[in-house]
């Protein structure tokens, strides 16, 4: 089973979206886009699927960000995984 979360999938009304994307094969998985009004609720909403992907067993394998907010993010995602 994988779980991915990308922002790929971009949105006409608001700049603040997301993807997942899971399922048991790469190819013929399930997705949901999320959009937020500000770019602090697509924060919550992101380390709180993070936080309980990772709780229920997830482990994180890739992780890649251009900008430093969202680098952070991960690390500290990677360090619940860690602990």
């Amino acid at each position: 089973m994988y779980y991915t979360m990308h922002d790929r999938q971009g949105n006409l009304f608001t700049p603040y979206t997301f993807t997942s994307v899971w399922g048991n094969v790469m190819e013929s998985g399930r997705q949901r886009v999320f959009t937020f009004d500000s770019r602090k609720e697509m924060n919550k909403k992101l380390r709180f699927l993070m936080a309980k992907r990772i709780k229920s067993g997830y482990k994180v394998l890739y992780s890649f960000s251009r900008n430093k907010t969202y680098t952070r993010i991960f690390n500290n995602i990677e360090d619940l995984q860690a602990g």
